[in-house]
């Protein structure tokens, strides 16, 4: 066994630390690797910089408690300040280190930014992007900026602020917040499938009272952040998401969703296994990834689609979206209201056929406003009422409705 010790020369203070710590064999020999490290780094990259800390921290853990600056210093020629800025730079930044070794942020900047808060970081990071460097004296500003705001200026309520900017403020906390929720919802659901998966019997029942819930309002956090809402064309009063594009891939995120919400949609369990395999899991990783073009499951090319938007919409142009009125049924996995009708039709015995009755508004009726259409209190039939109608008709009109028992 080699002795690593023994390929350095230990300075007289450096060997005396180790003595007056008891530091043992083996654990000396890794510092003394770590060391070499620290001695050798001179002109240091980004990346470097996030190592010297990570080795740091390593170091930390091997020696006795609060003799890190100690020994860096004797043995390292580190000042304590330089350590305690390295080690702050590893544990505060590391999360933001493909970022900022991608824009090559140098050492002396990170050490500045390493004492920042989150918020602030973020800040930075969008100017080096912008501006293609970021400058210490760019990150003492925004420190200070922002310490000057907050002594400056009372706390005021996002909600309170009026005007455009006012609107503009809410709608990116509705964003930064919302869009955290809904991929913590997807991500969850995933959770309890892929659990689920290498299980020998997978129990339905058990697994859909899982999920269920959070796939409902996942799917609703997804029709609040990616839907448009519009009236109907022919009735001002009537107002529903539009679905997203026909075919699209959120549309079948959306559709998913919607189909787990409840357990009666759900595959036989003959069919569960390769629907959670083939479809769930592989639909919830692409709208969950974080990379910039996920590939599709199943998708035969290697380029996936990216998120590139033709033209802006203004405040003054028409939405290029569907506005039918209601959600596509088709795309969203909704079923009609024909299909209801003889859903309900079916468990008495009975088939039930359903004339739409047409519209009887021109283009020259008056259609309601918003406000007069609330002021008049809306008649909600009730179920019973629906199934009354149904029995109703299933015995006097034979046309409508025949029930199988009197073919035979």
């Amino acid at each position: 066994m080699t002795k690593t010790t023994n390929a350095f020369a230990l300075p007289s203070a450096a060997r005396t630390f180790y003595e007056a710590n008891a530091v043992a064999e083996d654990i000396k020999n890794q510092l003394e690797e770590t060391a070499m490290f620290l001695i050798s780094v001179s002109r240091r990259s980004t990346e470097e910089t996030f190592k010297l800390g990570e080795h740091l921290e390593r170091a930390a853990g091997l020696l006795p408690e609060v003799t890190l600056e100690k020994w860096a210093v004797e043995r390292c020629g580190y000042t304590a300040r330089h350590v305690r800025t390295q080690r702050a730079v590893f544990r505060n930044l590391r999360r933001y280190k493909d970022i900022l070794v991608e824009l090559a942020v140098g050492p002396t900047v990170l050490g500045k930014l390493s004492a920042a808060e989150p918020e602030q970081i973020e800040q930075a990071i969008g100017i080096a992007a912008q501006n293609g460097k970021l400058r210490v004296q760019d990150v003492a500003a925004i420190m200070a900026g922002s310490k000057n705001e907050a002594n400056a200026k009372p706390q005021v309520d996002p909600y309170d602020v009026g005007g455009i900017d006012g609107l503009k403020a809410i709608i990116a906390i509705k964003v930064r917040d919302g869009l955290k929720a809904f991929i913590g919802h997807l991500e969850e659901i995933r959770t309890h499938v892929s659990e689920a998966l290498p299980k020998k019997n997978i129990v339905k029942k058990t697994l859909a009272e899982k999920t269920h819930l959070t796939a409902r309002l996942a799917h609703k956090e997804l029709e609040s952040l990616a839907q448009f809402v519009m009236p109907h064309s022919n009735a001002a009063y009537v107002i529903s998401c539009t679905p997203l594009p026909r075919k699209s891939r959120w549309a079948e995120v959306s559709g998913l969703l919607y189909k787990m919400g409840s357990e009666t949609t759900w595959p036989d369990k003959g069919e569960l296994r390769a629907w959670l395999e083939t479809e769930v899991v592989p639909i919830l990783e692409w709208a969950t990834s974080k990379s910039s073009a996920p590939a599709w499951p199943g998708a035969e090319t290697s380029e996936a689609p990216s998120a590139n938007v033709p033209v802006e919409v203004g405040a003054d142009r028409p939405v290029p979206a569907d506005v039918s009125g209601s959600p596509d049924p088709v795309v969203m996995g909704i079923p009609s209201v024909e299909e209801r009708m003889e859903s309900i039709a079916a468990a008495f015995g009975a088939t039930a056929t359903i004339e739409a009755p047409r519209s009887k508004l021109t283009l020259e009726d008056d259609v309601p406003s918003v406000a007069e259409a609330l002021s008049k209190p809306g008649k909600h039939v009730t179920r019973p009422e629906i199934v009354g109608r149904i029995k109703s008709a299933s015995g006097t009109a034979t046309k409508s409705a025949t029930p199988p028992t009197a073919a035979a």
